[in-house]
């Protein structure tokens, strides 16, 4: 049975969740608004960095990196997160944590390909993005750096960031509140609203693994493979196609498999809060509100911009 958190009163809940709103504004600012501001500059003046690949995604390298890490490193000492929650040593297998990539990925993709045809009716078709904004074009993904941010960076400052800095601080007012409140602003900072479905339910996913280990150490690991997983999809040669369907068949019956044998194991968190309505509260919060249109505005000028 887990410890019950602290009761706390509405008034110090909104505060509570203002300035984590505040916090999740400069990220918006920082890692989607600015970079599609910087971009627009670009191609306005005709500015010679956009030929240079190097310099435009070193540039890109930066503004992600520390737009990303100052407001969450910021967020974990204003509401003092213990580090040990973060780099908690693990005894998690390597087999265990492939077996939750499969799964996780299986599902993404599934809801990925139930995105595509959603979004499309409402006038929302988008083309499928990485997780730190670049779209996926034969061009990028040949490009070194642009392969690192994907795989290696993007996993790792994510973590820290939704799994390790967001979940725990708002941990306070119930895990499972935390859980799915993180969740939704990891799916809305996705600039492309074919992924925020598949976001959702890794962050889920994630959030559920990072409770079971206490720890974002395999949840790094996780997200590592399955950028590498998707990575690896995207650049098999269109000739064969075929068999990239036949391969994916045999991953969804084997994750079928893994979760009726109980080689996956879900992990359930009871239902405990603080107070009452934390949602509504949480949701209501100005700076939350505004951080989350912030975040869909994002979504919004990408679609101007392709």
């Amino acid at each position: 049975m887990e410890k019950k958190e602290r009761k706390v009163s509405k008034k110090y809940a909104k505060r509570y969740f203002n300035i984590v709103g505040l916090f999740l504004i400069l990220y918006a600012l920082f890692v989607l608004i600015f970079p599609y501001l910087f971009h627009t500059y670009m191609n306005i003046s005709n500015s010679f960095i956009l030929s240079d690949k190097i310099l435009y995604f070193g540039i890109y390298f930066i503004i992600i990196l520390f737009g990303t890490i100052i407001p969450f490193f910021m967020m974990r000492l204003y509401f003092k997160v213990d580090k040990r929650k973060l780099n908690r040593n693990v005894n998690a297998t390597f087999v265990n944590l492939f077996v939750q990539t499969i799964v996780c990925f299986t599902l993404c993709l599934g809801l990925t390909y139930v995105s595509n045809l959603i979004f499309p009716r409402f006038g929302l078709e988008s083309e499928l993005l990485s997780n730190i904004g670049f779209s996926y074009s034969s061009g990028y993904l040949n490009e070194p750096l642009y392969i690192f941010m994907l795989i290696i960076v993007a996993p790792i400052i994510e973590e820290y960031a939704f799994r390790g800095v967001l979940l725990n601080t708002l941990g306070k007012f119930g895990k499972n509140f935390a859980l799915y409140a993180s969740a939704i602003i990891f799916a809305v900072a996705h600039i492309s609203f074919s992924e925020m479905i598949p976001a959702f339910a890794m962050a889920i996913t994630l959030g559920k693994t990072s409770y079971r280990y206490r720890s974002i150490k395999p949840t790094i690991i996780i997200h590592i493979l399955f950028n590498l997983l998707l990575y690896i999809l995207c650049i098999i040669p269109q000739t064969v196609t075929r068999y990239v369907a036949y391969g994916l068949t045999v991953t969804f019956i084997l994750t079928i498999y893994l979760i009726l044998s109980g080689s996956y194991q879900q992990v359930r968190i009871q239902k405990t809060h603080s107070i009452k309505n934390t949602n509504l509260l949480f949701y209501s919060t100005f700076t939350i509100i505004l951080a989350i249109l912030l975040m869909i505005l994002s979504s919004v000028l990408f679609l101007i911009e392709i």
